[in-house]
Protein backbone atom coordinates (compact mmCIF):
# COMPACT_ATOMS: atom_id res chain seq x y z
CA UNK A 1 0.00 0.00 0.00
CA UNK A 2 1.45 3.10 -1.17
CA UNK A 3 1.93 6.11 1.46
CA UNK A 4 -1.05 7.78 -0.13
CA UNK A 5 -3.44 5.01 0.43
CA UNK A 6 -2.28 4.27 4.44
CA UNK A 7 -3.35 7.66 4.90
CA UNK A 8 -6.55 8.00 3.21
CA UNK A 9 -7.36 4.70 5.14
CA UNK A 10 -5.91 6.55 8.20
CA UNK A 11 -8.25 8.60 8.20
CA UNK A 12 -11.21 7.27 6.56
CA UNK A 13 -14.81 7.02 7.88
CA UNK A 14 -17.71 5.64 6.34
CA UNK A 15 -20.89 8.01 7.13
CA UNK A 16 -19.29 10.52 8.77
CA UNK A 17 -21.67 13.67 7.67
CA UNK A 18 -24.60 11.68 8.58
CA UNK A 19 -22.72 10.30 12.09
CA UNK A 20 -22.09 14.85 12.79
CA UNK A 21 -26.24 15.14 12.07
CA UNK A 22 -27.08 12.86 14.40
CA UNK A 23 -24.55 13.69 17.10
CA UNK A 24 -25.69 17.57 17.43
CA UNK A 25 -28.92 16.56 17.59
CA UNK A 26 -30.93 19.07 15.49
CA UNK A 27 -33.33 19.47 12.49
CA UNK A 28 -30.60 19.95 9.27
CA UNK A 29 -32.02 23.30 8.15
CA UNK A 30 -31.36 24.42 11.90
CA UNK A 31 -27.67 23.39 11.91
CA UNK A 32 -25.77 26.94 11.90
CA UNK A 33 -21.62 26.77 11.30
CA UNK A 34 -21.01 27.93 15.45
CA UNK A 35 -22.68 23.89 15.84
CA UNK A 36 -20.22 22.42 13.94
CA UNK A 37 -17.21 24.53 15.88
CA UNK A 38 -16.05 21.12 17.88
CA UNK A 39 -15.58 18.98 15.04
CA UNK A 40 -14.72 21.01 11.49
CA UNK A 41 -11.58 21.75 12.37
CA UNK A 42 -9.27 18.60 12.64
CA UNK A 43 -6.28 20.15 14.57
CA UNK A 44 -5.72 21.55 18.11
CA UNK A 45 -7.21 24.46 18.90
CA UNK A 46 -9.55 24.51 15.91
CA UNK A 47 -11.32 27.34 14.25
CA UNK A 48 -9.86 29.92 17.06
CA UNK A 49 -6.49 29.56 15.55
CA UNK A 50 -7.65 29.87 11.74
CA UNK A 51 -8.94 33.11 12.30
CA UNK A 52 -5.60 34.36 14.08
CA UNK A 53 -3.68 33.40 11.15
CA UNK A 54 -6.32 34.53 8.57
CA UNK A 55 -5.96 37.73 10.51
CA UNK A 56 -2.24 37.50 10.56
CA UNK A 57 -1.80 37.46 7.40
CA UNK A 58 -4.14 39.48 5.98
CA UNK A 59 -6.37 37.80 3.83
CA UNK A 60 -9.21 39.93 1.96
CA UNK A 61 -12.40 39.62 0.34
CA UNK A 62 -12.10 38.52 -2.65
CA UNK A 63 -8.96 36.50 -1.95
CA UNK A 64 -8.39 32.96 -2.92
CA UNK A 65 -7.51 30.84 -0.62
CA UNK A 66 -6.45 26.98 -1.32
CA UNK A 67 -6.76 24.78 2.06
CA UNK A 68 -4.27 22.14 1.51
CA UNK A 69 -5.65 18.90 3.40
CA UNK A 70 -8.63 20.72 4.32
CA UNK A 71 -10.09 17.90 6.07
CA UNK A 72 -14.10 18.43 6.99
CA UNK A 73 -13.58 22.36 5.12
CA UNK A 74 -14.13 24.44 8.79
CA UNK A 75 -11.47 26.56 7.85
CA UNK A 76 -12.75 27.07 4.23
CA UNK A 77 -16.10 28.10 5.30
CA UNK A 78 -14.57 30.25 8.13
CA UNK A 79 -12.48 31.88 5.61
CA UNK A 80 -15.68 32.46 3.05
CA UNK A 81 -17.59 33.45 5.99
CA UNK A 82 -15.90 35.58 8.04
CA UNK A 83 -13.45 37.16 5.29
CA UNK A 84 -15.53 37.08 2.10
CA UNK A 85 -12.32 35.06 0.82
CA UNK A 86 -13.21 32.22 -2.51
CA UNK A 87 -12.40 29.21 -0.74
CA UNK A 88 -11.10 25.98 -1.85
CA UNK A 89 -9.88 22.42 -0.22
CA UNK A 90 -8.10 19.33 -1.64
CA UNK A 91 -8.11 16.41 0.88
CA UNK A 92 -7.39 12.60 -0.23
CA UNK A 93 -9.61 11.24 2.17
CA UNK A 94 -13.35 10.74 -0.04
CA UNK A 95 -15.79 10.91 3.13
CA UNK A 96 -13.61 14.28 3.93
CA UNK A 97 -14.77 15.68 0.83
CA UNK A 98 -17.96 14.38 0.45
CA UNK A 99 -18.48 15.60 3.87
CA UNK A 100 -17.31 19.00 3.48
CA UNK A 101 -19.49 19.56 0.70
CA UNK A 102 -22.64 18.84 2.58
CA UNK A 103 -21.56 20.65 5.74
CA UNK A 104 -21.00 23.47 3.58
CA UNK A 105 -24.69 23.53 1.41
CA UNK A 106 -26.36 22.97 4.90
CA UNK A 107 -24.35 26.30 6.31
CA UNK A 108 -25.11 28.20 2.97
CA UNK A 109 -21.64 28.39 2.09
CA UNK A 110 -21.63 26.07 -1.15
CA UNK A 111 -21.00 29.08 -3.66
CA UNK A 112 -17.56 30.21 -1.83
CA UNK A 113 -16.41 26.98 -1.25
CA UNK A 114 -15.02 24.11 -3.24
CA UNK A 115 -13.89 20.76 -2.06
CA UNK A 116 -11.41 18.28 -4.35
CA UNK A 117 -10.76 14.88 -3.33
CA UNK A 118 -7.10 14.45 -4.39
CA UNK A 119 -3.29 14.83 -3.27
CA UNK A 120 -1.34 17.45 -2.21
CA UNK A 121 1.44 16.31 -3.78
CA UNK A 122 0.20 16.47 -7.47
CA UNK A 123 -2.39 19.41 -6.96
CA UNK A 124 -4.84 19.78 -9.73
CA UNK A 125 -4.32 23.19 -10.02
CA UNK A 126 -2.59 25.91 -12.53
CA UNK A 127 0.60 28.01 -11.71
CA UNK A 128 -0.36 30.97 -9.68
CA UNK A 129 -3.78 29.89 -8.90
CA UNK A 130 -4.17 31.32 -5.45
CA UNK A 131 -3.63 34.51 -3.52
CA UNK A 132 -3.25 32.20 0.03
CA UNK A 133 -2.19 28.62 0.40
CA UNK A 134 -3.14 27.41 4.26
CA UNK A 135 -2.30 23.93 5.65
CA UNK A 136 -2.58 22.76 9.17
CA UNK A 137 -1.79 19.70 10.95
CA UNK A 138 -0.63 18.11 7.26
CA UNK A 139 2.86 17.58 6.62
CA UNK A 140 3.17 15.35 9.66
CA UNK A 141 1.56 12.55 6.98
CA UNK A 142 3.67 13.31 4.44
CA UNK A 143 7.14 11.74 3.65
CA UNK A 144 7.58 13.90 0.34
CA UNK A 145 8.07 17.14 2.01
CA UNK A 146 10.13 18.71 -0.72
CA UNK A 147 6.99 18.05 -3.47
CA UNK A 148 4.56 18.96 -1.22
CA UNK A 149 6.34 22.73 -0.94
CA UNK A 150 7.21 22.53 -4.41
CA UNK A 151 3.26 22.49 -4.97
CA UNK A 152 2.23 24.78 -2.60
CA UNK A 153 4.70 27.39 -4.38
CA UNK A 154 3.90 26.63 -7.69
CA UNK A 155 0.17 27.46 -7.20
CA UNK A 156 0.82 30.39 -4.87
CA UNK A 157 1.00 33.44 -6.67
CA UNK A 158 4.11 35.97 -6.95
CA UNK A 159 3.82 37.63 -3.57
CA UNK A 160 1.37 35.61 -2.16
CA UNK A 161 1.40 34.37 1.40
CA UNK A 162 1.86 30.81 2.62
CA UNK A 163 0.59 29.91 6.21
CA UNK A 164 0.96 26.94 8.41
CA UNK A 165 -0.22 25.45 11.60
CA UNK A 166 1.49 22.20 12.46
CA UNK A 167 3.01 19.94 14.74
CA UNK A 168 7.31 19.36 14.82
CA UNK A 169 9.59 17.05 15.93
CA UNK A 170 11.84 17.75 18.83
CA UNK A 171 12.91 14.55 20.13
CA UNK A 172 12.25 11.24 20.25
CA UNK A 173 10.70 9.28 20.86
CA UNK A 174 7.10 9.95 20.58
CA UNK A 175 4.59 8.56 22.22
CA UNK A 176 1.73 6.57 19.52
CA UNK A 177 -0.64 6.50 18.42
CA UNK A 178 -1.65 10.14 17.79
CA UNK A 179 -4.76 11.63 15.93
CA UNK A 180 -2.33 11.19 12.87
CA UNK A 181 -0.28 8.21 13.06
CA UNK A 182 -1.10 4.45 15.12
CA UNK A 183 2.64 4.42 14.94
CA UNK A 184 5.77 5.66 13.11
CA UNK A 185 5.59 4.47 10.02
CA UNK A 186 2.54 7.02 9.08
CA UNK A 187 4.64 9.45 11.03
CA UNK A 188 7.06 11.60 9.32
CA UNK A 189 8.19 14.81 11.93
CA UNK A 190 11.22 17.06 10.92
CA UNK A 191 12.54 20.14 13.11
CA UNK A 192 11.14 23.62 12.80
CA UNK A 193 14.57 24.62 11.44
CA UNK A 194 14.43 21.85 8.85
CA UNK A 195 11.52 23.24 7.74
CA UNK A 196 12.42 26.69 7.57
CA UNK A 197 15.74 25.33 5.50
CA UNK A 198 12.88 23.65 3.26
CA UNK A 199 10.65 26.40 2.59
CA UNK A 200 13.63 29.02 2.09
CA UNK A 201 14.84 26.39 -0.15
CA UNK A 202 11.32 26.52 -2.11
CA UNK A 203 11.71 30.13 -2.66
CA UNK A 204 9.33 31.19 0.27
CA UNK A 205 10.41 34.23 2.30
CA UNK A 206 10.12 34.23 6.04
CA UNK A 207 7.31 36.78 7.63
CA UNK A 208 6.81 35.41 10.85
CA UNK A 209 7.00 32.20 13.16
CA UNK A 210 5.24 31.86 16.31
CA UNK A 211 5.34 28.95 18.76
CA UNK A 212 2.13 28.24 19.89
CA UNK A 213 2.61 24.76 21.81
CA UNK A 214 1.56 26.75 25.20
CA UNK A 215 -1.61 27.69 23.70
CA UNK A 216 -1.89 23.70 22.73
CA UNK A 217 -1.46 22.87 26.18
CA UNK A 218 -3.98 24.84 27.69
CA UNK A 219 -6.50 23.62 24.77
CA UNK A 220 -5.79 20.03 26.17
CA UNK A 221 -5.74 21.08 29.98
CA UNK A 222 -9.70 23.11 29.16
CA UNK A 223 -10.65 19.77 27.33
CA UNK A 224 -9.58 17.35 29.83
CA UNK A 225 -11.11 19.21 32.69
CA UNK A 226 -14.40 19.56 30.66
CA UNK A 227 -14.51 15.74 30.07
CA UNK A 228 -13.77 15.23 33.59
CA UNK A 229 -16.52 17.14 34.86
CA UNK A 230 -18.85 16.41 31.98
CA UNK A 231 -17.60 13.51 29.98
CA UNK A 232 -17.39 13.40 26.26
CA UNK A 233 -19.62 15.18 24.44
CA UNK A 234 -21.83 13.78 21.53
CA UNK A 235 -20.09 15.97 19.45
CA UNK A 236 -15.95 16.36 19.14
CA UNK A 237 -13.37 14.85 17.41
CA UNK A 238 -13.14 11.82 19.01
CA UNK A 239 -15.66 11.21 15.84
CA UNK A 240 -12.78 11.72 13.25
CA UNK A 241 -10.33 8.90 15.57
CA UNK A 242 -12.65 6.13 16.72
CA UNK A 243 -12.15 4.10 19.92
CA UNK A 244 -8.68 4.94 20.36
CA UNK A 245 -9.56 8.93 20.59
CA UNK A 246 -8.70 9.58 23.93
CA UNK A 247 -5.56 7.64 24.18
CA UNK A 248 -4.20 10.18 21.00
CA UNK A 249 -5.26 13.09 22.58
CA UNK A 250 -3.54 12.13 25.75
CA UNK A 251 -0.35 11.42 24.36
CA UNK A 252 -0.50 14.75 22.07
CA UNK A 253 -0.49 16.42 25.00
CA UNK A 254 2.66 14.73 26.99
CA UNK A 255 4.50 15.04 23.81
CA UNK A 256 4.01 18.90 24.21
CA UNK A 257 4.65 19.05 27.74
CA UNK A 258 7.90 16.43 27.74
CA UNK A 259 8.98 18.89 24.28
CA UNK A 260 9.04 16.08 22.05
CA UNK A 261 7.06 17.86 19.50
CA UNK A 262 6.29 21.60 19.24
CA UNK A 263 3.24 23.08 17.98
CA UNK A 264 4.23 26.43 15.24
CA UNK A 265 2.86 28.36 12.94
CA UNK A 266 4.58 30.61 10.18
CA UNK A 267 3.27 33.11 7.55
CA UNK A 268 5.45 32.53 4.50
CA UNK A 269 5.43 34.93 1.17
CA UNK A 270 6.37 33.80 -2.44
CA UNK A 271 9.14 35.79 -3.32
Amino acid sequence: MTNELQIAAHYAHNNLYETILQAIGKEADQITRADLAPIDEFHVRGQEVSRELALAADLKQGMHVLDAGCGLGGACRMLAAEFNCDATGIDITGDYIRTAEKLSALTGLQQQTHFVQGSVLALPFGENSFDAVLTQHVQMNIAGKKTFYAEIHRVLKTGGRFIYYDILGKAEPVHYPLPWATDAALSFLISSQQLHTLLTETGFQRIQVTDETAKGIGFFDKLFSRIAQKGIPALGLHLLMGDTAQQKLNNLRSNLIEQRVVLESGIYEKV
